[in-house]
Parts: C-alpha cells; structure tokens; sequence
C-alpha cells in the first residue's frame, strides 16, 4: 500500500471512536452526524479527503436511480466532465453501486467517487461520496466496511389459508369503508443538489439530497390500523422499498394487507399473498411509524367513509314450529329460467333472485354464504327469519341436466344455519361487487330471470 495512503487512513480511522448514528455505527474520526432515523449525513474532512454519508428512508428508487441523477447533475452548470465510469461490488454481503467522475470547474480539476446501496436491515438507502488526493477508492470501500447496523427488519410467518371465513370477514370489513380521496398511491421523490466551489484547496462539491413521500402513505396505514383494531383485529404497521402497509395476526401466522387497492372508491385495502409483503420494518402502532419517519401523524375523521355495514358470521336458530306450507308451495310454484352454469348462472345468481322474490312478497329474508373452510364449501342459499327463528332455503336445486327444478327447498342441516350473512343483494353487491347482482326487493328484473311453472 502506498505511503500516501496510510497515511490518508490513519488520519480517517481512529479504532476508539465509533460515532453512533441511528441504528448504525461508523469506525471513523473528526466526524459530524446531523439528522435523526429517517435521514441526516456524517460528514468528516481530514487532509486532502473529503467524505459524506447520506442516509434516507428509501423511497423505492434503486441505487442506479440515484447514480443517475447525480451524474447527470454532474454534466451540467459549467462543469466540464473528463471521465466517468460505474461499477458494482459486494461489501458486507450488500450490493453497492459506484460512480467515478473526473470533473473540472473554473479552470480547477478533481475527482470524486460515490456509493449507493440499499440496506433491508433498516430500510434505509445510503448515499456515500469520496474525495481524495490520492484518488484511490480503496480508501472508500475501506471506511464502508466498517458501517454496522442494528438489524430491524422481521420476517412474519405468512397465513396459509385462503378464502376462507376469517380472510372472507376481513376482506368484507376492507371493503365497506372507501377512501374519501379514492386516488392511487404515488411513490416517493428524492431531489439531488450540489454546489461548487473553487478556494486554495481547490475544487470542492457540497451535495446535498431531499427525499418526500405523500402524506396518503402514512395516513392510510394510521386510518387501516385504527379500523381493523376497533373490528377486535390485531394489526401491525410494515415498512419496506418505499411503501406502506398493514398485516393483521390469525393465531401465529399474519396476513398482509395492500393500502392501494385497483378501486380506492370501493375498499380501503386487499389481501395480498406474495413472500415480499411479508418481509420489512413492524410497527406495532402509527406512532411508532410517525417516529421512526420523524413526521407529524393526525388522521382526519373523514379521512376513511363507511360504504356500508360488513358481514357478520352467524349461528341462527333453525324454526322448527312454523307452519312452512305457504313458503314451500310458493318455491314449489316458481323456477329459474336459465340452466345452471357455474360462473354464469349459479347459486350467487339463483340465491338473490330468491332472495328478492321473497323480500318483494314480504318475507324477512337474508342471504348466506359459506367459504372453503365451510361444511358447504363455497356456497350460497337464502334464509326467513321468522318469530321463532330462521329457515333455510337450498336455491340451487337442479336436476341431471343442470336445469333448476325450483326456485329452491327448505333445508333443515345444521350446516345451513351458520356462514356468512348478507343484509340483501345490494349489501352483498357493494362488498362483491364482481358477483352481487344489485337486485332491490321484489326487482321488476325478475321476470329474466324466473317464471311461473307450467302446469302439467
């Protein structure tokens, strides 16, 4: 190694002195740390070397991004570029990218090297910079692998189960609320500056970045989080590559829950089941989010609206004393005109025409759906309340052909009298709105959809 450069090194590195900056550490001396969590810089000036550490919560943009903007920003202003060249290298198990440029400014040249990586310990992304007399970056890559950090990120045991009953409730409880500003999500922006000045000790660049993120980032996470707890739901808050979401706990395994769902009008989140929305920084609250961001959280009242109450499972009480002849003759009497067709006409379909045909005739009637994890499978049928309880009605009965034999039978099996309950088609449309028909009581759309049976 060069005398120069031992010298260089002794001057940077002192082994008693590790600055503490947050949730890292760095072996190096005559250095000054301004900032908190979220960003700040360590700045050191020994002679003839500059060096800078910039770290900021990462807003999704990778390394090269950064490099980018910076080499651009370093081509322009009146500075004359000699020389540029990237690279990539591993330091401590962790992909670093690198800019070298040769510029001059004023008459004066010097060179300078940047690093740029993204760490998941912290979900942080760093920005280091480099300048030095003798131009050898070994100097570089000799102080960054001194960084430690405090490993925050966790890894939550992802829920197993799919459309069943509990992910069936909670994806109906996101669905009942909407977003008052239904817009998407935007990512965060990173503003990359310099300035440059040319004195006895030549030519030298201060940089400078600012990162902001949109304030909907932390606002839906806060109103998501106050939501499902107030359900009796046990949220945390995730962090990680620039977004935001919300994981709730079943027993020892999480779901994952997306805050930018396809329609923000219609849902305040959905399910989301990938490994990497698993993997990030937990906060068991907004305040803690609110601190480790170094922002002022205040979720507005209005800032979530309530479309409509969600489902509720139920265990209804089969009536076993009402005289049923009426309601058996008037299903008896009536057919579905379509033949049974899975995803075309099916028991979704068949069960709110019953439903509408027995609400317009004045019975107290509600729909019930089963999930995967229910005796029925993925199921729907109709069930009246009556003085003395509920009875249950199988609307999908059809023969070896498919075609329906009725508008539907009474059932008396415990398995009918517990699921999922809807209020009416118009609550069941608003929370699936990809299967609910949308049919009011007694709807004059019926007639497409069932007729009176010819008499034999």
């Amino acid at each position: 190694m060069h005398l120069k450069m031992l010298l260089l090194i002794g001057l940077l590195i002192d082994s008693s002195l590790a600055l503490q900056a947050p949730d890292f550490s760095i072996i190096i001396g005559n250095a000054t740390v301004r900032g908190n969590e979220g960003s700040g810089v360590l700045t050191t000036e020994a002679h003839c070397l500059m060096f800078n550490l910039f770290w900021l919560r990462d807003a999704g943009v990778g390394p090269e991004k950064y490099l980018d903007a910076i080499q651009e920003l370093y081509t322009g202003n009146g500075l004359v570029v000699g020389s540029v060249s990237r690279y990539s290298s591993r330091i401590r198990d962790i992909e670093v990218s690198f800019l070298d440029i040769n510029y001059s400014f004023a008459g004066c040249s010097t060179r300078k090297t940047f690093a740029v990586w993204y760490s998941p310990a912290t979900d942080r992304t760093y920005i280091a910079s480099m300048k030095s007399c003798s131009g050898d970056t070994r100097i570089l890559f000799d102080i960054l692998r001194t960084i430690s950090e405090t490993d925050r990120s966790t890894t939550l045991v992802k829920r197993g189960r799919r459309n069943d009953t509990w992910s069936l409730l909670l994806s109906d409880l996101l669905s009942s609320w909407r977003y008052a500003d239904p817009s998407h999500l935007t990512g965060g922006q990173f503003l990359i500056h310099t300035n440059h000045t040319v004195s006895e000790r030549g030519l030298l660049s201060y940089d400078g970045i600012d990162v902001s993120f949109p304030q909907d980032l932390f606002l839906r996470p806060a109103a998501v989080f106050y939501l499902l707890k107030g359900a009796g739901y046990t949220p945390v808050i995730m962090q990680r590559h620039g977004s935001i979401w919300v994981a709730v706990k079943d027993g020892d395994e999480w779901q994952a829950i997306s805050l930018n769902p396809l329609n923000p009008d219609r849902a305040v989140g959905a399910q989301v089941f990938e490994d990497e929305w698993y993997t990030g920084i937990v906060y068991r609250d907004p305040e803690e989010l609110a601190a480790a961001n170094s922002i002022n959280l205040s979720v507005p009242v209005d800032y979530i609206v309530r479309r409509c109450e969600p489902s509720r499972y139920v265990h209804l009480e089969m009536d076993n004393s009402t005289d049923r002849r009426d309601l058996e003759r008037l299903l008896e009497e009536h057919i579905y005109i379509p033949r049974y067709r899975e995803s075309v006409f099916d028991c979704s379909n068949a069960s709110q025409v019953c439903w509408s045909f027995l609400k317009g005739m004045g019975y107290d009637a509600y729909l019930m759906v089963g999930a995967k994890d229910h005796p029925l499978g993925e199921h729907m049928w109709v069930v009246v309340r009556t003085e003395d309880g509920y009875t249950a009605i199988e609307s999908a009965v059809v023969d070896s052909a498919q075609n329906f034999v009725n508008l539907g039978s009474i059932r008396s099996d415990a398995a009918y009298y517990r699921g999922v309950m809807y209020n009416s088609s118009v609550h069941y449309s608003l929370l699936n709105p990809e299967e609910g028909m949308w049919l009011e009581p007694g709807d004059e759309r019926l007639r497409s959809w069932m007729r009176i049976k010819a008499v034999r």
